[in-house]
C-alpha cells in the first residue's frame, strides 16, 4: 500500500465524523456523540487445512524457534476492513500462533507469532471475572487498516477457537465523561482522560490503596502515529469488553512511544481502581502499559520517562516510595499461586508476576523507571500541600469551634490545624477518627480528623480561617475555609442586628437595616465602616438605620455596620458586607469658552469617584493648560450632597491675537476615561 493511499483513507475515515462534529457542536448532548467507534466480530476460523512445507519454514524463521509439524492454517481474504485482531481460544494454546495480515493493495505482510496472554485478565475472586468467560486470548493486534488475515495454530488448539475482529463504525456512543473521581489532586503531567480517546463507559472496582506497580507492554505494531493512539485504546477496549468479556480496558494506564499519558481503566485517575492487567496481582496494584512490541524493540524515552512519571504520581498519592520492596500476597497467577506471599521490588514487570514475555526489552529499562519514579515521587512530596476540610462550624458566645479533616502527603505525623480569628489562633493536630476518609483519599489514614476551639472571641461579626498546615517538604498551608460568622456576646451587653439592604452606585455605598441593644436599651448610634476605616456615625431611627459613604474609589469593598450599647457604651461591628463599586468617567459642564483680551473658560467637573478637586485641562491649539477644579459651586454641592462644593474652575488664559481652537477636557481620577465636554473657535484680540 503507498503512503499516498494510506493517507488518503485516513482523511476520508476522518472528514465525516470532523463534520458531524461541527454540526454537534450546537446540539448540547452530553456523554453522547457520533464517533468513529469500534465494533467487535467474532468469527469462526477460516478453513484449515495442513501447513505446506515451504509455508511452515517460513513461520519457523518468523517466530525464531522450533514450530511442530503437526499445525493448521487458514486464510480468510474478503471481510470488511479492520484495524485489530486477535485469536480466542477455549483452552491455552499448547502450539505458538502465527498471523499475518493482508492490505487493501493484496500485499501480505511477514508471518509473526502472536503472544497468548494467560496472565491477563481479572483476579478469581472479583465480580469481574465471574462474569467473564473462561477463555484464553492472543494480545490485540493493531494493524492500522488490513482486509484479509491467514492463521496458523497447532492442529489441536483449533477446536473453538475464534477470530476476533476490531474494526471503526460510525455510531452513536456515549462516552466517558468524568475524568476525576475524588479530585483530590490536580491532574498530572497533562494526562489525556477518557474522554480524549472517545473510552466507553464502564462499571469498575476500587481496592483499598495502590502498593505496587506493574509495566506492560502491548505486544502490538510499533509502526503507529500520535494521531493513531486514540483509535488504538479504542480497539484494545473493544478487544478486553466484548472479546475477553472485561469491565474494561485492562490496564490504568496507557503511554505511547511519543510520552504521551492516557488514562486507561476508569474509574477516576486518583483512585486505587483494580484492573485486569497482572491476574492474581491486580488489586493494590496500577498497570501501566508502553503501545508496541518491545520483545526486540528498545522503548524511547519519551515513553520510559513517562511511565516513571505517572508511577512516581500514582504511588506518591498512596505514600509509597517506588525505590521500595512490598511483601505482596499472591491472588493466583500461572507463576505464584494463591496465597503464596512473595517480596518485590515496588515497580515490577508482568514477567515479575506470572509467565509472560512482557514487557519484553522494557524490563531491562525497570532499574531507570523504580530511580526515576522515586525522583518524581519526591519532587510532588516536596511540592504538595496539605487537602481537608471543615464539615462543621460551631459559633458560640465568645467562642467557634471547627472540626472537619485534614492530611498531608508527606506528613510522617499529625496534621496541624490553625483556626485564626480576631486577633487570635486556636491549634490543634489531626488524630481523631475519620473512617470515610481514606475512601476518597487513600494516603490520609483512618484518624485523619480534627476539632480545633477558638476562646475569647470578642462578640459581633469577625472572619475565621481554618488552615491545614504544611507538615514537611511542601511550599504552603492549605486554607480549608475562610468566612464570616456572628459570635455573642458572653456578657450580653453588645449591639446586635443586620445589614438588611446594601447597593452600590459610581463611588457610593449605601446599607440600610436594624439594630438592638440588650433589653430594651437600644443603641445610641450606628456607624459605618469601609475596607477597615471608620467613616462617620449616624442616629438611629427606633431600630432602623441607613447610612451611606460617597467618593470611592471604583472595585471591592468591605462596608461594615458598628453600633453603640446604650447600656455598656460597648462598639460593637455587627454585620458587613462586600460590595462592588462601578467606576465612571467625571461628570460636569462648561460653562463658557470665549475670546477677548484672552481665552476665557468657566464650569465645574467631579469624578463621583472622589470628594477631592479633580485636574482638567484647557487644550488650546493642541497644547494642553492643567487646572484644578476647585473653585467654589455651592449649586453643584446641593446637586451632589456629601462631595462639598469645591468643585468648579474659572480662568482667563492669555494667546496670541487671532483665531484659536479651544477644548476643556475633564480628567478625573477613578476608573473612567478622560473625556472632552466641549470644544470651539475663539479669537483673541
Amino acid at each position: 500500500m503507498s503512503s499516498t493511499q494510506r493517507r488518503a483513507r485516513r482523511v476520508k475515515k476522518l472528514a465525516l465524523p470532523f463534520a458531524l462534529g461541527l454540526l454537534l457542536a450546537f446540539v448540547p448532548l452530553p456523554n453522547v456523540s457520533f464517533l468513529s467507534a469500534p465494533v467487535l466480530d467474532r468469527l469462526p476460523l477460516p478453513v484449515v487445512s495442513d501447513v505446506g512445507a515451504q509455508e511452515l519454514s517460513e513461520q519457523q524463521a518468523a517466530a525464531d524457534e522450533l514450530l511442530g509439524t503437526d499445525r493448521v492454517s487458514g486464510v480468510q481474504d474478503d471481510v470488511a476492513a479492520f484495524t485489530t485482531i486477535g485469536i480466542l481460544f477455549d483452552d491455552a494454546p499448547t502450539e505458538p500462533v502465527m498471523m499475518r495480515t493482508q492490505a487493501a493493495d493484496g500485499s501480505w505482510d511477514e508471518w509473526r507469532e502472536v503472544g497468548v496472554e494467560s496472565d491477563e485478565g481479572p483476579d478469581a475472586d472479583t465480580s469481574e471475572a465471574a462474569a467473564a468467560p473462561a477463555s484464553y486470548g492472543t494480545e490485540p493486534i493493531w494493524v492500522d487498516e488490513a482486509v484479509g488475515y491467514e492463521l496458523s495454530v497447532g492442529a489441536g488448539d483449533a477446536d473453538g477457537a475464534e477470530v476476533a475482529l476490531v474494526r471503526d463504525e460510525l455510531q452513536r456512543t456515549v462516552t466517558e465523561a468524568t475524568p476525576l473521581a475524588g479530585a483530590a489532586l490536580p491532574r498530572p503531567f497533562d494526562i489525556h482522560l477518557r474522554s480524549e480517546w472517545g473510552a466507553r463507559a464502564s462499571s469498575t472496582s476500587n481496592a483499598s490503596t495502590v502498593k505496587l506497580a506493574v509495566v506492560h507492554h502491548s505486544a502490538s505494531s510499533n509502526s503507529y502515529s500520535p494521531a493513531d493512539v486514540p483509535g488504538v485504546l479504542r480497539s484494545i477496549q473493544a478487544f478486553h469488553m466484548d472479546g475477553r468479556g472485561w469491565s474494561d480496558i485492562a490496564y490504568n494506564f496507557v503511554v505511547d512511544k511519543y510520552g504521551g499519558i492516557w488514562e486507561g481503566r476508569g474509574g477516576g485517575i486518583d483512585n486505587p481502581v483494580i484492573g485486569a492487567h497482572a491476574m492474581g496481582f491486580n488489586t493494590t496494584s496500577v498497570g501501566v502499559m508502553v503501545i508496541g512490541d518491545y520483545i526486540a524493540a528498545t522503548p524511547t524515552g519519551a515513553a520510559l520517562e513517562s511511565v516513571s512519571q505517572v508511577i512516581g504520581w500514582k504511588l506518591a498519592m498512596h505514600n509509597v516510595d517506588p525505590a521500595g520492596q512490598v511483601d505482596f500476597v499472591s491472588g493466583g497467577s500461572t507463576s505464584i499461586p494463591a496465597g503464596q506471599t512473595v517480596s518485590l521490588p515496588r515497580v515490577v514487570g508482568h514477567q515479575d508476576v506470572g509467565q509472560t514475555g512482557c514487557p519484553g526489552s522494557i524490563r531491562g529499562s525497570l532499574g531507570f523507571i523504580r530511580a526515576r519514579a522515586q525522583d518524581w515521587t519526591n519532587y510532588l512530596r516536596a511540592a504538595s500541600t496539605p487537602v481537608g476540610a471543615v464539615d462543621a462550624l460551631d459559633v458560640g458566645p465568645g467562642n467557634v469551634t471547627a472540626s472537619g479533616w485534614a492530611a498531608d502527603p508527606d506528613a510522617t505525623g499529625p496534621v496541624e490545624v490553625r483556626l485564626a480569628i480576631a486577633g487570635l489562633t486556636a491549634v490543634a493536630t489531626t488524630g481523631l477518627s475519620r473512617p470515610d476518609v481514606p475512601s476518597a483519599i487513600p494516603w490520609a489514614g483512618p484518624n485523619a480528623g480534627y476539632r480545633v476551639i477558638a476562646a475569647g472571641v470578642p462578640p459581633g461579626y469577625q472572619e475565621l480561617c481554618v488552615v491545614a498546615m504544611n507538615q514537611n517538604l511542601g511550599t504552603s498551608d492549605f486554607p480549608m475555609s475562610c468566612r464570616a460568622v456572628v459570635v455573642p456576646d458572653p456578657a450580653g451587653t453588645a449591639v446586635t442586628g443586620s445589614i438588611d439592604q446594601a447597593s452600590a452606585t459610581v463611588g457610593r455605598v449605601e446599607i440600610i437595616g436594624h439594630v438592638h441593644g440588650p433589653g430594651a436599651t437600644g443603641a445610641s448610634a450606628v456607624g459605618i465602616e469601609v475596607d477597615g476605616v471608620f467613616r462617620g456615625w449616624g442616629g438611629p431611627i427606633g431600630n432602623n438605620f441607613a447610612m451611606q459613604v460617597v467618593g470611592l474609589a471604583a472595585g471591592r469593598h468591605r462596608v461594615c455596620a458598628i453600633g453603640v450599647s446604650t447600656a455598656s457604651g460597648s462598639h460593637t461591628r455587627f454585620d458587613c458586607r462586600n460590595l462592588d463599586v462601578p467606576g465612571a468617567r467625571a461628570i460636569g459642564a462648561v460653562d463658557e469658552i470665549a475670546g477677548g483680551p484672552a481665552i476665557d473658560v468657566s464650569g465645574w467637573a467631579l469624578d463621583l469617584e472622589t470628594v477631592l478637586p479633580i485636574p482638567i485641562a484647557v487644550v488650546v491649539d493642541g497644547r494642553p493648560v492643567p487646572l484644578v477644579a476647585n473653585a467654589s459651586r455651592p449649586d453643584v454641592a446641593a446637586l451632589y450632597p456629601g462631595y462639598g462644593d469645591a468643585h468648579g474652575f474659572s480662568a482667563s488664559i492669555p494667546a496670541a491675537p487671532g483665531r484659536h481652537d479651544v477644548c476643556v477636557q475633564f480628567g478625573g481620577v477613578g476608573a473612567g476615561s478622560n473625556w472632552t465636554p466641549a470644544c470651539a473657535s475663539v479669537v483673541v484680540k
